[in-house]
């Protein structure tokens, strides 16, 4: 729907504009506000990402890159960068010896610490400028969907 139908204005205003080149603006402008929140602590917002899912469990690369929706090659740049800071440790995996599983070590973990109040304080900011926890669901929900609708494109 056009701005005069919604009420609402496009996040890139012009000829030719669409729903790709929208995500990559957001993209940007997203990534410009973790980088901010993250600043103090060393870590990128890319890097966090991996920082928490290992937080919640350990993981071999390849699980990582899967649910963060990494390249391998990409994920290893921000596994070297973390293992450089002392912040994980690598063991052979038990399933496969030919792989490893990531995990984070005491320092990582206060690292992750570190980082987690100044995502919340994000998290909350945002929350609050979509509406509320309830209106922010309904975000995830949409993008769930375009998740959905990149898959099957990528599949196709």
């Amino acid at each position: 729907m056009s701005e005069r139908r919604t009420g609402r204005r496009r996040v890139l205003e012009q000829r030719g504009g669409n729903v790709v080149l929208d995500l990559f603006v957001l993209h940007q402008h997203l990534g410009g506000l973790l980088a901010a929140a993250l600043e103090p602590t060393g870590v990128t917002p890319a890097q966090y990402a991996v920082y928490g899912q290992l937080g919640q469990r350990d993981q071999t690369p390849s699980e990582l890159g899967r649910t963060l929706g990494l390249p391998l090659p990409t994920l290893s740049g921000y596994l070297a960068a973390m293992d450089r800071r002392g912040d994980i440790a690598r063991t052979r995996s038990d399933r496969d010896g030919r792989s490893h599983v990531v995990a984070l070590t005491e320092a990582g973990r206060a690292r992750l610490e570190d980082c987690r109040p100044r995502m919340r304080k994000v998290v909350a900011a945002l929350n609050a400028e979509l509406g509320g926890r309830d209106a922010a669901e309904g975000v995830r929900d949409v993008l769930a969907g375009l998740d959905d609708a990149i898959r099957a494109v990528i599949t196709a």
